[in-house]
């Protein structure tokens, strides 16, 4: 019998990727296309949704090479949220993606919470703060009117695929918990109160669906331009973070996925109970959970460090440099707030900071102080977890950030939690394509995410580094408003 094939394609911030599983999730082929998005003014984000979309379509291609295309049963496509890709009726973009890390609606923001209050929260499970979608449409309708009068639809960076694949303007819960203020979390639909109170039109939200439903099928024109079958399934997709959090195996309470990429998130599941607004809420894919995320930028720091800083030198020399410095980095602080800050702080206006630095002090203490400050921030978000009642028992690492055993380490020791890394899982792509097999029929549920995900590599906490740590919270918790005033002054 034909091995048969589940593709999963995902949309992230800095490159696409898909991959090819059989049903036993065993990975048959890979592919991957970077691409770069545009800062055009200090806190601002933008992209190309054409180009992710050209992305999508030739990993597809390349997937089906190697299967064959009368092999594959479903596709599934994640992505980066919360993003505005504003569409006409022909489906074509109005405008460059106004991306999540994009700031510049943090007057909207504002507004927005003046305006609509507790109610908004209540309504949403979330705060208003410029990262999430509500505040962004307001922007656009501000200082771009021609924009928003042209748009049909707004959509999420999978949904644009989706589009591309089958006509469906569709998107899932996970994505749609962060289009705050218009989405009733408990409802799971959107908010016609909301999008009153703020003045978006209802025509622009697409059509709401579970991320494992079958949104469409391949139509013939996309099949002619992925080397797809026409008319294979199609399911909604969801967010990038929780398609992780289900290939990572992190079905249920206590467990916890952190996804390290170019944004990171401790992502833990809960089931029923108040939302904790300092915290990001959003909905688990495939199961009835939803999610509490901790989110900080990580690999964009650590980016930010190497272009910097050190220039063509490699991770892993600046990973030897670090790992010669002990826990502390001897007195450095890495403010880590290159964007902004999300969780917990949610300030868009924070900026980082380097702190404590003498003539002692060199390059291996500096990438350190990064990798700590970003780890400290997850201890943060845990923390604020905890006073919610969340205990985590175990933490999986994905992405490509957690290929770093120091790395792995410190954030092992920041968390103090045991943290499991997993080497062999593709990370977003095979939570797609596990959203496809089971829309499809052919897997059972997410129970098959344990399954497929493989061997890990275990760390256990070390108590004095992480005592280190929790001391570091608590001088950031001092150091954090005493910098925002010296940046807040003109």
């Amino acid at each position: 019998m034909a091995t048969r094939v589940l593709l999963g394609v995902d949309i992230g911030t800095s490159s696409a990727k898909g991959a090819a599983f059989d049903r036993s999730g065993r990975r048959l082929a890979t592919a991957e296309i970077a691409y770069r998005h545009s800062v055009p003014r200090p806190g601002w984000a933008e992209a190309d949704a054409e180009e992710w979309w050209r992305a999508t379509r030739e990993i597809l291609r390349r997937l089906v090479d190697v299967t064959g295309r009368g092999a594959v049963d479903a596709v599934g496509v994640t992505g980066q949220a919360p993003t505005l890709v504003a569409v006409d009726a022909d489906g074509r973009p109005v405008r460059p993606a106004i991306l999540w890390l994009d700031v510049r609606s943090e007057e909207e923001a504002q507004e927005a919470a003046a305006r609509l209050g507790e109610d908004a929260e209540r309504i949403g499970g979330n705060r208003l703060h410029a990262y999430y979608l509500g505040p962004k449409l307001a922007w656009l309708r501000r200082h771009e009117p021609d924009h928003y009068a042209a748009a049909a639809t707004v959509l999420q960076s999978h949904s644009f695929s989706l589009l591309r694949l089958t006509g469906a303007r569709m998107t899932d819960y996970s994505s749609a918990a962060l289009c705050a203020p218009l989405y009733d979390a408990r409802a799971r639909a959107w908010s016609p109160e909301m999008s009153a109170r703020l003045g978006v039109e209802r025509r622009l939200l697409p059509d709401l669906g579970p991320a494992h439903a079958v949104a469409g099928r391949v139509t013939e024109e996309a099949a002619r331009e992925t080397g797809l079958v026409e008319g294979i399934p199609v399911v909604v997709g969801g967010a990038d973070f929780a398609a992780s959090t289900l290939a990572a195996g992190v079905t249920d309470p206590g467990e916890a996925c952190l996804m390290l990429g170019t944004a990171g998130n401790l992502i833990m599941p809960f089931t029923e109970g108040p939302f904790d607004t300092r915290l990001i809420n959003a909905h688990h894919v495939g199961c009835d959970r939803h999610l509490a995320l901790g989110a900080t930028l990580a690999g964009a720091v650590q980016q930010w460090f190497r272009d910097a800083m050190a220039p063509g030198v490699a991770f892993e020399t600046l990973d030897r440099e670090a790992a010669a410095i002990p826990a502390g980095a001897e007195g450095v602080r890495c403010l880590p707030y290159l964007q902004g800050e999300r969780t917990p702080v949610w300030d868009a206006g924070a900026r980082g900071a380097y702190v404590g630095l003498s003539l002692a002090h060199g390059r291996g203490h500096l990438y350190r102080a990064v990798l700590e400050g970003i780890a400290v921030s997850f201890r943060h978000c845990l923390e604020v977890a905890r006073e919610s009642g969340l205990e985590l028992r175990e933490v999986i690492a994905v992405n490509g950030g957690a290929r770093s055993a120091l790395w792995r380490q410190i954030l092992c020791d920041a968390l103090g939690v045991p943290l499991s890394y997993l080497p062999e899982s593709p990370g977003a792509p095979a939570g797609a394509a596990i959203l496809a097999g089971i829309g499809a029929g052919v897997l059972p549920g997410v129970e098959t995410a344990k399954a497929w995900r493989g061997a890990t590599v275990g760390h256990v906490p070390e108590a004095a580094a992480t005592a280190v740590y929790a001391g570091l919270l608590a001088e950031r918790i001092k150091l954090y408003p005493a910098l925002r005033a010296i940046a807040a002054e003109p």
